[in-house]
């Protein structure tokens, strides 16, 4: 029950600190003096695809010019990274550096295992407070503090659409699935992709049901204590199982666009600025790189995800996280690394290059990039419709098994199994990750 309450307090303190930078504290890291300490050393860093992207580039470069020192930054593949990653440290031949999916109900010990003895220990690091409190609970187990996690606090995939584009088909953004999917008949009768679903990614058509996570609570108030307590199953949730087949509808009806399954997102800010497509999951600050990207004069807006006639803005104090591996033989360079992100010059050097994000939710004063479109979309959700994690970061040992989720969804659209065998699996992998970090819920 206390983690539940812990959980969706955190979630109110994100969202009510959505427009501001968060905290009123402002943290000011220096980075460890050069003292010739780490000459000709190397560090390794593995990440997943976009999870640092090239916002981190300049700062990479800025780092290795500092200490006189390399940086072996290695990116995989979303549907390849998990696996790597856990035989890594399964071998003992982990990177310095390394990223997890973090949140507060557990990643750490389900995705990690033995923290204690695989991550550094930060506890009382000089930029431990550059995370707001929310973003600490990610990155802290059993008291210690092992993770960093810099993220942004936009209004986290929803709807991103052409208003310009709506406007001029006499559309309004749709609040329920009827509306969703009249406006997407009239926008497809027109030649265009009403919702740009990339399915080859790997992990971004899975946002459509895990993103709306309120809608299941409110179907089944407690729903997420019960599925943190083994007390509930997604098998045979009928909101869930509604939301699945509405997803699949669509996808019936060719409104995901043709071959969406083999479609990547590479070429989705063009295909927006060449009214290709009319709107997708992403997130709000996506309009900043659509418009930088093709120059385009239309306007975009935002709305909720529809599917379930969904009317809540859930979001959650989690994000991509950055761990020391603790076999590292470099722990005082991979301590500097760390130290060296949180400093205000590395953290403005971030944002200023992130080509999507308009901001980062730091209690560090730099200047932050919000968009209007932004503001004016969060002043329409009531507090109250603020009040729930996603799905994913608000149950246990669900967002570990993203990817194979997404997997199952595709195999459901295919024809090859029913949407109750799609959430029985779920129901079936937490299972196992519960069983392997000894969770007294379910022995």
């Amino acid at each position: 029950m206390m983690r539940k309450l812990l959980s969706v307090v955190l979630c109110l303190m994100l969202a009510v600190s959505a427009l501001a930078v968060a905290g009123a504290e402002n943290v000011v890291v220096e980075a460890v003096p050069n003292e010739g300490q780490f000459e000709g050393q190397e560090l390794s860093i593995l990440v997943s695809a976009d999870w640092m992207g090239s916002r981190y580039d300049e700062t990479i470069a800025r780092f290795e010019e500092t200490y006189g020192v390399t940086v072996d930054l290695q990116t995989l593949p979303a549907d390849q990274y998990f696996n790597v990653l856990t035989s890594d440290l399964d071998n003992g031949t982990c990177p310095d550096v390394f990223w997890i999916q973090s949140n507060p109900v557990g990643a750490i010990e389900s995705m990690i295992g033995d923290p204690e003895n695989r991550c550094i220990d930060f506890t009382g690091a000089d930029w431990q407070n550059v995370m707001p409190e929310s973003r600490q609970s990610a990155c802290i187990s059993n008291g210690k503090l092992y993770g960093l996690q810099i993220w942004h606090n936009s209004p986290e995939y929803v709807m991103v659409y052409n208003k310009t584009l709506f406007d001029e088909m006499g559309l309004t953004a749709p609040t329920t699935y009827a509306e969703l999917k009249d406006v997407c008949a009239k926008i497809a009768e027109a030649g265009i992709t009403p919702w740009f679903m990339a399915g080859a990614d790997g992990w971004r058509h899975q946002l459509a049901f895990f993103q709306i996570g309120g809608v299941y609570e409110e179907a089944q108030p407690g729903l997420y204590e019960a599925l943190n307590t083994n007390q509930a199953t997604f098998a045979g949730n009928e909101k869930m199982l509604e939301v699945l087949g509405q997803f699949k509808e669509l996808s019936d009806l060719g409104y995901f666009g043709e071959d969406w399954i083999g479609t990547d997102s590479a070429n989705q800010s063009n295909e927006f600025g060449d009214r290709n497509i009319a709107f997708t999951i992403e997130n709000s600050s996506t309009i900043k790189q659509i418009k930088d990207d093709t120059g385009t004069t239309d306007e975009f807006g935002l709305f909720l995800i529809p599917l379930g006639d969904n009317t809540w803005y859930t979001t959650s104090p989690a994000g991509p996280t950055m761990f020391g591996y603790k076999g590292t033989e470099h722990e005082d360079l991979v301590r500097a690394w760390f130290q060296f992100v949180c400093t205000p010059e590395s953290l403005q050097e971030i944002l200023d290059n992130s080509p999507k994000y308009t901001n980062l939710h730091v209690n560090v004063d730099i200047e932050q990039h919000w968009l209007p479109e932004e503001e004016e979309f969060m002043k329409t959700i009531p507090p109250e419709k603020m009040e729930c994690c996603v799905l994913q970061n608000g149950t246990k040992y669900t967002n570990d098994y993203w990817m194979q989720f997404g997997q199952d969804m595709i195999e459901y659209i295919q024809g090859g199994i029913d949407a109750n065998e799609v959430l029985a699996r779920m129901d079936g992998y937490r299972a196992e990750a519960a069983a392997t970090v000894g969770d007294e819920y379910w022995k």
